[in-house]
């Protein structure tokens, strides 16, 4: 139990690393190739099934057991240890600073074309805006 406490402290202390992008990097990757190791260690190791059906008549199968047992442990505290770090790992990075909002004004264009009427056409005296939708007749130039 003293291993399995230690691998999880080590884990925990890994994630540690708020302030530092690359260190937080390395924890993460640490704390994937703990998953990984755990996951392989008990893909490979005999359980206490495979420990019954290895024994000889006549012989015990207590220390098969118990190693199958041990090992077993550790992979899951390989497993539970770096699933744990790389959760504290992720919850102490900084918050990413937010942009400063940015204000989109409407651009007015620096110069406006002069607009006039071609020569010879006099505009009509009476200019005022017609409103829209109406189907008012068009002026026409005498």
């Amino acid at each position: 139990m003293r291993a399995v406490a230690l691998l999880l402290t080590i884990t925990t202390m890994l994630g540690c690393f708020p302030h530092n992008a690359q260190h937080r990097t390395y924890a993460k990757w640490a704390e994937g190739g703990a998953i990984v190791a755990g996951i392989a260690m008990e893909a490979v190791i005999n359980s206490g099934a495979d420990c019954d059906q290895m024994a000889l008549p006549g012989q015990t199968t207590g220390g098969c057991h118990t190693k199958a047992a041990v090992l077993g442990d550790l992979g899951l505290a390989l497993m539970l240890g770096g699933l744990l770090g790389f959760i504290a790992t992720i919850s102490t990075a900084e918050e990413d600073k937010t942009p400063p909002p940015v204000d989109i004004k409407a651009e007015q264009p620096a110069d406006k074309p002069k607009v006039s009427l071609p020569p010879g056409v006099k505009a009509p005296a009476d200019s005022a805006p017609e409103p829209s939708g109406s189907a008012a007749p068009v002026h026409a130039a005498p």
